[in-house]
């Protein structure tokens, strides 16, 4: 049993992947592909992306598996924490100048009263696999749960291979099992 590394760039960050196995059982070209099929789903940087087209939309889109676990995930994180975790903050994220556009000029008070009604989780639903959004001004971002839930989708590809000792980072998003081999001593996590 050895370690294996694989290093990239994903969702505008690095990902560094460290396994043990036998042999290369899992590639790099296996998970470019997986944050590939996700960034397709969930990337407001991607133009051809589901969560693009959803927000692009009047009324919204057929959701795959990727944008219904996360927006499902997400409603269920804004009910339990009350609103505070809320999706549909993008046009307020823009406005400011985060995400896909700069601005020019800060937004007044008027500027944010205005886009007010865009914003809040209550004004999208599924029925199905049909996210819809009961505004047409709702947009949303995933930004907040899309790393964290990337990891898991790749460790969960980890395990699926048989590969039980290993550490995947996404962006500073980690998820960590097992110990180093063929020593068995503890993973450990450097932060600079």
């Amino acid at each position: 049993v050895k370690a294996f590394h694989i290093n990239g760039n994903a969702q505008g960050t690095t990902y560094h992947i460290t396994y043990y196995a036998k042999d290369s059982i899992v590639t790099k070209k296996n998970v470019d592909a997986i944050l590939d099929n996700i960034d397709s789903s969930l990337s407001v940087y991607k133009t051809y992306s589901l969560i693009s087209k959803f927000n692009n939309s009047a009324s919204g889109i057929r959701a795959d598996k990727y944008l219904k676990q996360v927006v499902s995930k997400s409603l269920e994180v804004f009910k339990e924490t009350g609103g505070i975790f809320d999706i549909t903050v993008y046009p307020l994220v823009r406005a400011w100048g985060f995400g896909t556009s700069t601005v020019s000029v800060m937004p007044d008070s008027a500027a944010i009263q205005a886009i007010m009604p865009c914003v809040g989780s209550q004004k999208i639903h599924f029925n199905g696999n049909q996210l819809i959004k009961d505004v047409s001004c709702v947009k949303i971002d995933v930004n907040g749960i899309a790393q964290g839930y990337s990891v898991d989708i790749v460790a969960n590809f980890l395990e699926k291979k048989g590969i039980h000792n290993y550490l995947v980072e996404i962006g500073g998003e980690l998820r960590v099992k097992g110990r180093k081999q063929p020593d068995g001593t503890l993973m450990q996590i450097g932060i600079e």
